[in-house]
């Protein structure tokens, strides 16, 4: 194994609590951290070892890194991406990849001119029940899908912290923070058919009550912290082919259980995970269903898988190694789907989207190891 350099930019909980361990557990280092927050640059510089900077610019420019992870708040994942790609670095990006089509496509563009790799941290595609799932649907069994559901809900499940709840540093609420992972699982168990059209609701009602809706964070929200973005979102969209999705998620809400779910329905069978299982429901004869459940003692850490699927692209520059993480056309898509959401809330209207089919054709393509397995 050659040694790459990597980078992580951003340094709050998801850097520290998820991917360091991750690329620990793969037996890779962080050579370079970079935080506008110098403490958590002395902290983290202390705790890993790494080179640490308060500016990203500077530290492409000075390190040059084969690998970057973009952790950051939302409004600045884009540019920091682009500047990796064009300093020459593979780019991990958190989600969403993007927050408009605009710059998703200077994401792409950017990233084909260098021939560099993108993922996007949808890591819940690598849990045991969603990938098994996948293998099943792109398998063909279920038949020709018609619709697929998704939700993300929480009773209390507010983020604590300004870097979620303020348009200047994240742009949007929940549809960017938790529909882009249901969006993303959808759009990964139908193989990306081509959207056309979206018309999507977001609803902000617990902006001032931050400190009531916070339940499954461990830590505390900053007293009289408030949102200015959204706590709710759904949306209908369509797809050319006929099928209809809908999603639907929250940060808090008057719920009788926070869950998520997914559900996908062909002609010939259909697919329903929830928080803790995955049935398979088929028919057999003209009356009987028959419902398959998949055991799910499996304990998988998916974001080593994520960083394992970059890191073994990179060494064998085989972007088909990439399969299943979501990839800077799979992450297009996504953010084409987010952004017409809340173009459609604030208009009222069906937004029809117009995604180039060499991005659509590509996303499926990156799909391939699901029916080859």
């Amino acid at each position: 194994m050659s040694k790459l350099r990597i980078a992580f930019i951003g340094l709050g909980g998801i850097a520290k609590n998820a991917h360091l361990p991750a690329l620990k557990g793969l037996g890779y280092k962080v050579d370079f951290c970079v935080d506008i927050d110098t403490g958590r640059v002395k902290e983290f510089t202390e705790n890993v070892g790494c080179k640490g900077y308060a500016d990203y610019r500077e530290m492409l420019k000075n390190e040059n890194p084969d690998v970057v992870l973009v952790a950051t708040p939302h409004a600045f994942h884009a540019q920091i991406a682009v500047d990796a790609l064009e300093n020459g670095s593979h780019v991990y990006i958190e989600k969403p990849m993007a927050l408009t089509v605009e710059e998703a496509t200077k994401i792409v563009d950017v990233a084909h001119r260098k021939n560099r790799f993108i993922v996007v941290g949808h890591n819940g595609r690598f849990s045991y029940k969603n990938y098994t799932a996948a293998k099943i649907i792109h398998k063909g069994v279920v038949g020709k899908i018609y619709y697929a559901r998704g939700f993300i809900l929480r009773q209390r499940g507010i983020p604590p912290a300004p870097t979620f709840l303020k348009k200047e540093l994240a742009r949007g609420g929940a549809v960017y923070d938790i529909a882009s992972h249901a969006l993303d699982m959808l759009l990964y168990f139908i193989g990306y058919s081509k959207p056309v059209s979206v018309k999507g609701f977001t609803y902000r009602a617990f902006g001032e009550r931050v400190d009531e809706f916070g339940g499954t964070y461990p830590q505390p929200p900053i007293p009289g912290l408030t949102s200015d973005v959204e706590d709710f979102g759904s949306a209908f969209i369509s797809f050319d082919n006929g099928i209809a999705m809908y999603v639907e998620v929250s940060w808090a809400g008057y719920l009788k259980e926070s869950k998520v779910e997914y559900v996908v329905l062909g002609d010939r069978g259909g697919v329903h995970v929830d928080n803790t299982n995955l049935y398979y429901i088929s028919s057999a004869g003209k009356e009987l269903f028959v419902g398959s459940h998949v055991g799910l003692n499996i304990h998988v850490d998916t974001y080593a898988e994520v960083w394992k699927k970059l890191l073994n692209a990179i060494e064998k520059n085989d972007e088909a190694c990439l399969c299943p993480a979501t990839t800077a056309e799979q992450g297009f898509i996504n953010t084409a789907i987010l952004e017409s959401i809340y173009k459609s809330s604030m208009s009222g209207k069906e937004v029809e989207l117009n995604i180039p089919d060499k991005i659509v054709e590509h996303a499926k393509n990156q799909l391939k190891c699901l029916v080859n397995e």
